[in-house]
């Protein structure tokens, strides 16, 4: 079977991870996949693999300027940082209707330009936004998969709720990657209950598991040598206030007074912009920006670690929680989206940050007997999520898919 996954942005957030942990494993079991995604070309980890293989990453390239209209970059669904762009990129909201125009007019040309030479039998779009749009108009039918962050732009864009609308509707299937966003494509989209299928997340078990490494150099490897002797805590995730790290902060103040600990900070953005908008009491003390790193880097991280925290005021699902679970330590998360169907460790409600301390200085403060228990209880249930399982999945649909359009009369892909 030949596979086309779409995606609005490039690698580096949970929606890229998804698209290439489904591609892999499409791959491993013979099928051709080919992605299809904009970027802007920055240097970053793991750009050779991208740039590297011409055949299998479709790459967009951004800036362009299309029909006398300049595109300093890719928009954004919502106005989180983005790895992959300008630390002030625009959104789609901020697009004007000549931009946004020109926008779907340089895709839909690339676009078809991949569809006439790879012929998907099957294609499958990251989010419900444009391009499943863009694929309608030229009479492809396609799977969606919303990711939450497509939902919060729904509610965020106005102006692109009748694009997603139309996405929704028209797309065969639509994959959510928990019940909660399964509700949510729902409510938001009028499609029926049974054209939605909840499929959750996996994560890369090659990658992350329970490593043996060298401690004192993998510490000095990260600068991180002069905290040797204190437990790390690992925050994943873009550096924002949808991830909570603002709320992180306000409970590290609470935190090193109790516990000494050190707080590393993983994935893109700007945290002192996030610092200048705290207005509570709030402390930087043992907090270690190492910003965006490759996959290998966080499990070794998460292997040095005496826990994970991921203090989202909204989640889709949460794949960087699981992936800290899948390396053997708890994770303390909030009580929101597809985090409580998983987490191990302990659940707060969002924007509380005395709860959130106190449920990190829990385990911190956790005897060996117990936590060592609690760290079994969080590896098992990581290994209840696969990508095999998930693709099992999608392969049933994807197989449906080619016969109703085999024994129909709409174009065949």
């Amino acid at each position: 079977m030949k596979v086309l996954i779409t995606n609005t942005g490039p690698w580096g957030t949970g929606s890229g991870t998804v698209a290439d942990a489904v591609m892999q494993e499409l791959i491993k079991r013979g099928h051709e996949v080919v992605a299809f995604f904009p970027d802007l070309g920055l240097p970053g980890a793991e750009y050779d693999k991208y740039y590297g293989n011409k055949e299998r990453y479709r790459i967009v390239p951004f800036p362009v300027e299309y029909e006398g209209v300049k595109l300093y970059t890719f928009p954004l669904i919502i106005s989180d940082p983005n790895p992959r762009n300008y630390k002030h990129a625009w959104t789609f909201r901020d697009l004007t209707e000549v931009q946004l125009q020109a926008y779907l007019g340089y895709i839909k040309q690339e676009l078809m330009k991949v569809l006439e030479e790879f012929q998907p039998d099957v294609i499958e779009c990251q989010h419900i936004w444009a391009i499943d749009h863009i694929l309608h108009e030229l009479g492809y039918s396609y799977v969606a998969v919303a990711h939450h962050s497509d939902q919060l732009g729904f509610l965020y864009d106005t102006r692109m709720r009748e694009y997603a609308i139309r996405s929704a509707n028209n797309a065969k299937y639509i994959f959510a990657i928990s019940d909660y966003v399964k509700q949510e494509v729902i409510d938001l989209y009028g499609v029926s209950s049974e054209k939605v299928i909840s499929t959750s997340n996996g994560y890369k078990q090659s990658v992350f598991m329970e490593l043996e490494i060298n401690r004192e150099e993998e510490m000095a490897r990260f600068g991180l040598s002069k905290f040797k002797d204190l437990p790390l805590i690992t925050f994943c995730g873009k550096v924002s206030k949808t991830k909570g790290i603002d709320v992180l902060l306000r409970a590290n103040s609470l935190i090193q007074q109790r516990q000494k600990a050190v707080i590393l900070v993983l994935g893109g953005g700007e945290l002192d912009e996030i610092c200048n908008e705290i207005s509570d009491e709030y402390s930087m003390e043992n907090v270690v920006y190492l910003g965006h790193r490759s996959q290998e880097d966080l499990a070794i991280l998460h292997n040095l670690a005496k826990m994970s925290v991921l203090p989202s005021r909204t989640e889709g699902f949460g794949i960087a929680a699981l992936e800290s679970m899948a390396c053997g330590i708890p994770i303390v998360a909030t009580n929101v989206g597809g985090l409580a169907e998983f987490a191990v460790g302990g659940l707060v409600e969002p924007e509380n940050h005395v709860l959130l301390a106190e449920a990190i200085i829990r385990i911190l403060e956790m005897g060996d007997d117990q936590y060592q228990e609690l760290c079994h209880k969080s590896l098992d249930k990581a290994h209840q999520y696969s990508w095999s399982s998930i693709v099992d999945t999608r392969l049933k649909y994807y197989e449906e898919m080619v016969l109703l359009e085999k024994y129909s009369n709409a174009k065949v892909i």
